[in-house]
């Protein structure tokens, strides 16, 4: 019985074992800017990851664009307390 189960695990998971292996000879031709980077996000209440692709210009521009929505927020807090006199 345990031989049954160890050779079904065997054969489940050659192929994937393969394709992996496959799929990283693909991506080292592409040029430094084009590969895929995958990265792990928690959403705030969950305790669930998931699995978010990017290219690497595209993680780039993710995280640029984040910095001007921090930077845009922190700009409004300033003007919103001079025009209540805050200082």
């Amino acid at each position: 019985m345990i031989r049954k189960i160890s050779l079904a695990v065997l054969l489940a998971t050659a192929p994937v074992a393969t394709f992996a292996m496959g799929s990283d000879n693909s991506s080292a031709d592409k040029p430094d800017e084009e590969k895929i980077i995958c990265k792990r996000e928690v959403a705030t209440g969950s305790i669930m990851s998931r699995r978010v692709c990017h290219t690497k210009a595209e993680w780039k521009a993710i995280a640029e664009q984040g910095k001007a929505d921090i930077d845009r927020t922190r700009a409004m807090e300033r003007s919103r307390s001079l025009v209540n006199g805050n200082r």
